[in-house]
């Protein structure tokens, strides 16, 4: 019989996947709002273009930190090392490519 994972693991790896999750709403609910605002950031066709990105990177953000979540989960069960990734690393590179694009559109 299998020793069980440790349950600090376990729950560290549940409130890192949560942290994806409120990530995730946070964008979607700014990239859908930033669809119904017209031209904030110039014209409608700028501002739903920003708004549609904004609202697929919260999506993403979704798939991978489930998957982030299933595969430590499964490394933790079978008492496997956990793999390195670049995901926050990504996201944050996300969110500052949007700023810095939404900050650029807003003061033309």
């Amino acid at each position: 019989m299998a020793a069980k994972p440790d349950q600090r693991f376990v729950l560290a790896n549940e409130r890192t996947y949560l942290a994806y999750i409120r990530t995730a709403i946070a964008l979607v609910v700014g990239g859908a709002a930033t669809l119904h605002l017209e031209d904030l950031l110039g014209s409608v066709a700028v501002t739903r273009a920003v708004g549609a990105v904004i609202l697929l990177t919260g999506i993403a953000t979704v798939v991978v930190g489930y998957r982030r979540w299933r595969d430590n989960d499964r490394a933790i069960a079978a008492d496997e090392p956990l793999r390195p990734t670049v995901t926050p690393f990504a996201l944050a590179a996300e969110i500052i490519v949007i700023a810095f694009v939404v900050a650029v559109l807003s003061l033309i």
